[in-house]
């Protein structure tokens, strides 16, 4: 087993409890290899832990143990799988949801790969060749726990400097898309068109909280709808939809799942157009809503205009807060893993502020329950929900 020590001053994040590797931290990783098991030491040669090498956008490599004696072999492998199923165990006991995550990442002991269930149709990510090498060993564990209908893997591989996504069918003869249930309603999903299933697990509360809708909304606008999963919730919710993004295909699948859930589209609208433009025509047309949903990438590109989540969010509540009928709610949804909850929270604060609003903050939500994050990994908490009332 090769050992690769940090720089000096950088072990003390690691002596207490840090879980990824970051590259500026090695002393030296010119020799390192995708998915090797190697020894992690400070400058002193004192332990820090057992660390698998994974090449991934946000680490080089992940600490799996702190225990020199313990091996990470397929054991260890199967064990962190086995544990993390036996947590998910009472999902499979709900009668209204069929979808739900079974493994997530570091948050279940082993980093670099997420696996999804679909009423039994399982997706693997991997998000590195290195993890990728035990893929064979994955697949075994999940068969023999879980005798899936189908297993779909997706890799998400850099290429020449790219983010590379290839979807492959490992096992089944199903044809997609397939239905599933969530909190009750019926969404369609697809696991082999690309990186997105067409449903986002990770947002389950939030459409839970548009069924219930707490806000007595009667209207409600869905920014960067995709799907329209957020709108069918908040229909179930007695508000009258309004979803806009700018994807040509996001009416046919916004209106797939109306028609899932029986749920007819007269009065709710689909606009094809670019956020902060459909934001304008709505201002123009003295269009006012409720409730506004803003749940934006992270990052893309319109013609020439580049979107930076961090940097660009500020603007998207200008303009939505123009739109907005007086005591309105703003739900506000943001998941770069680099920007904090605080900072988020410290960022509406100072656009409402700066706009001249006053505000209540109402609503707080991350991650659900299956997707468990651990403190030595602070940017595994990336989903950050925020919902304010402003003022009248």
């Amino acid at each position: 087993m090769n050992t690769i020590q940090l720089k000096r001053g950088h072990e003390r994040a690691y002596m207490n409890g840090q879980l990824n590797i970051d590259r500026e931290d090695l002393s030296d990783d010119t020799f390192l290899k995708d998915g090797e098991i190697v020894k992690l030491e400070d400058t002193y040669g004192r332990l820090i832990g057992i660390a698998m090498i994974s090449f991934e956008q946000k680490a080089q490599g992940w600490v799996l143990t702190r225990d020199e004696q313990e091996a990470i072999d397929d054991a260890f492998i199967g064990r962190r799988i086995r544990e993390a199923l036996e947590k998910r165990a009472p999902l499979y006991n709900q009668e209204d949801t069929t979808a739900f995550r079974l493994f997530n990442e570091i948050g279940d002991g082993i980093g670099g790969f997420t696996v999804d269930n679909y009423d039994n149709h399982l997706l693997i990510t991997f998000y590195s060749r290195g993890i990728y090498k035990i893929r064979d060993l994955i697949i075994k564990t999940l068969m023999v726990e879980l005798k899936p209908d189908s297993i779909t893997e997706q890799t998400r591989f850099s290429n020449q400097g790219k983010m590379e996504t290839i979807n492959r069918r490992i096992m089944g003869n199903v044809e997609f898309p397939i239905t599933v249930k969530e909190s009750g309603m019926i969404y369609s999903v697809h696991l082999d068109e690309g990186p997105m299933t067409r449903l986002f697990l990770d947002q389950r509360e939030t459409c839970k909280t548009l069924m219930h809708n707490p806000f007595n909304a009667k209207s409600f606008l869905n920014l960067f709808s995709y799907s329209g999963t957020f709108s069918i919730a908040a229909r179930e919710g007695g508000m009258m939809t309004t979803s806009v993004d700018l994807a040509k295909r996001s009416r046919e699948l916004i209106t797939e799942n109306f028609n899932a859930n029986n749920m007819s589209l007269e009065g709710q609208s689909i606009y094809i157009m670019e956020a902060f433009e459909f934001l304008k025509y709505a201002e123009r047309n003295r269009q006012r809503f409720d409730a506004i949903l803003i749940d934006p990438p992270s990052f893309s590109r319109f013609g020439k205009k580049v979107f930076k989540v961090e940097r660009d969010f500020p603007k998207l509540i200008g303009e939505a807060l123009k739109v907005l009928k007086p005591g309105g709610h703003l739900i506000l949804s943001q998941n770069l893993e680099s920007f904090t909850l605080n900072q988020f929270k410290r960022q509406i604060d100072k656009t409402l502020t700066n706009a001249g609003y006053s505000y209540t903050l109402v609503d707080v939500k991350g991650l659900p329950k299956d997707y468990p994050t651990v403190k030595g990994y602070k940017n595994g908490k990336y989903l950050k929900v925020v919902t304010v009332q402003i003022n009248k």
